[in-house]
């Protein structure tokens, strides 16, 4: 360290750098959605691997293409994605809704004294089984002081096992009080003013001090938890709502808050006790539980609970196709359609990400085209047809390709950058198509945006194709418009420090440049096409951009372009044969 040395003044300090450079954030990184067997219904979780996928979720016995697109996912090279819980959750008629199961445990007097929930809805829950016991004082001692009616404090043996919350047995083998512990110090335990004492004890008794817990165990097929030293005093760490309620996997728990007086007011034994009442809400999933609603914290529903997440760039909803079959919600291939437009919707909206769709026939490459005019969008691509998997069993099933193909373009963006076109990438997970295309269909699907899977001799099932269903050519293809999706969310997210500044043309140039030192990092990556910086961007932030009414507005504005690498479709080349002369007649 270099020590400066300077006569005894004030000095001002260097500047802070108040702006980071920019980078390019994470890629290939998916919101699924869909129906599963158990797990969050109103927040996306992190997946990193189809195991994790099992814990939280579950495997659901009725089917559906979720688990199928998660496995395919890291199958193809997936680093981790979010996953979504559909159900249906708001009755309109008689539907069925999904529910938690639930248990009421009784305290000594038959009071509610708490309810027991699974932690979150579906039939999983009716499987749980819940085992309370009073317990018996794991620590025990005494008073060393005697106490006078109309005492609040005791001063006993040792605190050991005892904190602040504990409610404690007061005795002397003749009779008995109860007390909640507010405070300690030292070998002195206090309890509120309100509740003082109404009748002495003696320390000679002698008499003692236990605390009054109970223990809560739960078991769900090969999971079990317990729960040791609970209480129900609000103020204690070992307050069962805020025990539980943090690190349960199984169960949420509420207190019923009763005026029984302890030591009644403990739940009573329970020994494996189901709880009951779960319904899955599958077979009602309406398009509106697919969309969803973004309320706030804690109130965010269907695909409205992605737009919270800042890294999802791609959204998947395999399970659309089983819900078309299945659901009573999903009365025509019409409710199919409004939510992928509903998807495709927030990718146009947020600009930062794009919808991987599924057709609703696995087969029929006419109903594929005629499903793709429905759309017109550059944030947006087809597959056809479906893949055939194996199932645990070792059965084959056909499922939509979306969790696949979004397995690829996170291989893709990892292993060479999101300028490269997810495509030309053998398919890792299947085992065939479901069915086989000819090049003159191939041909004709790819010239109406529709990518198709193709099989090779020798070199697997690949993706041959990397259209989105734009019809404007400049959002032809679909790592041209990832590439600026890219481009965008890094902006954003790198200029926040420039928010409050002062809005003038010194802020102008330094935002430019530091555009500018992204974009030619970019440039040199191989994402732009061009052989100069010149030829691959620009970025303008000026008062031409920035007029006046802009300015009093309170916006700055930067203008850039870019010319993303396009993929090579069609390659041409020329066939030169020699031919010799033939001798000409007469010679």
């Amino acid at each position: 360290m270099t020590t400066t040395l300077r006569a005894p003044g004030v000095y001002r300090a260097p500047d802070e750098n108040r702006y980071v450079q920019l980078q390019l954030g994470s890629t290939g990184i998916p919101g699924f959605i869909g129906m599963t067997q158990r797990g969050p219904t109103n927040r996306p979780v992190r997946i990193s691997s189809e195991q994790h996928f099992r814990h939280v979720y579950g495997e659901l016995e009725e089917g559906g293409y979720l688990l199928d697109a998660v496995r395919g996912f890291f199958a193809n090279g997936g680093r981790y994605c979010y996953v979504l819980r559909v159900a249906h959750m708001v009755r309109r008629l008689r539907e069925e809704t999904a529910r938690m199961a639930n248990l009421k445990c009784k305290d000594g007097e038959g009071r509610t004294t708490l309810t027991i929930f699974a932690a979150n809805e579906g039939m999983w829950g009716n499987e749980v089984k819940v085992t309370v016991k009073r317990q018996k004082p794991r620590v025990s001692t005494f008073l060393t002081l005697d106490l006078a009616e109309g005492d609040t404090s005791a001063v006993i043996k040792s605190t050991h096992g005892l904190a602040r919350g504990t409610v404690v047995r007061i005795y002397d083998g003749e009779k008995e009080t109860f007390r909640t512990i507010t405070d300690l110090s030292g070998k002195t335990i206090v309890w509120e003013a309100a509740q003082p004492l109404d009748r002495p004890f003696r320390s000679g008794a002698p008499t003692y001090i236990e605390p009054i817990e109970f223990s809560v165990e739960v078991r769900w097929k090969e999971m079990a938890e317990v729960f040791n030293n609970l209480t129900l005093s609000p103020i204690s760490d070992q307050y069962v709502e805020r025990v539980i309620n943090t690190q349960s996997e199984l169960i949420r728990v509420e207190d019923g808050r009763t005026a029984t007086s302890y030591p009644e007011a403990v739940p009573v034994d329970l020994e494996e006790k189901l709880l009951e009442g779960g319904t899955d809400g599958l077979f009602t999933v309406t398009p509106e539980d697919f969309i969803g609603a973004n309320i706030g914290p804690e109130e965010r529903f269907g695909l409205a609970a992605f737009e919270a997440l800042d890294d999802v760039d791609l959204l998947v909803a395999p399970d659309l196709m089983w819900t078309l079959k299945k659901s009573a919600g999903f009365r025509t291939e019409k409710d199919v359609e409004v939510v992928q437009q509903a998807m495709v919707s927030q990718c146009e909206r947020m600009k930062t990400r794009f919808a991987i769709l599924d057709f609703p026939d696995p087969l029929d490459h006419r109903r594929a085209s005629q499903w793709r005019l429905l759309f017109d969008t550059g944030y947006a691509a087809f597959y056809f047809p479906w893949i055939q998997v194996d199932t645990v069993g070792g059965e084959k099933r056909l499922v939509p390709p979306s969790g696949h193909i979004a397995g690829i373009y996170s291989r893709c963006d990892k292993e060479m950058g999101v300028f490269r076109a997810p495509a030309n990438e053998e398919i890792n997970g299947i085992v065939d198509l479901a069915r086989n295309l000819f090049d003159t269909d191939i041909g004709q699907l790819n010239a109406e945006g529709i990518n198709c899977l193709r099989s090779f001799p020798r070199r697997g099932i690949r993706v041959w194709g990397a259209r989105t269903v734009s019809n404007d050519t400049q959002w032809r293809y679909v790592n041209v418009r990832r590439v600026v999706n890219a481009v965008i969310a890094s902006v954003e997210q790198g200029l926040q420090w420039a928010v409050f500044e002062a809005n003038t043309p010194i802020l102008w140039k330094t935002l430019e440049r530091q555009v500018s030192g992204f974009l030619r990092e970019l440039w040199n990556k191989g994402f732009f096409r061009g052989d100069t910086p010149e030829d691959a961007f620009y970025v303008k932030c000026d008062d031409e951009t920035n007029p006046k009414e802009t300015r009093d507005a309170g916006m700055v504005i930067i203008e850039c372009g870019v010319a993303p690498v396009r993929p090579a479709e069609y390659l041409v080349f020329r066939v030169q044969a020699d031919v010799p002369q033939t001798a000409q007649a007469g010679d």
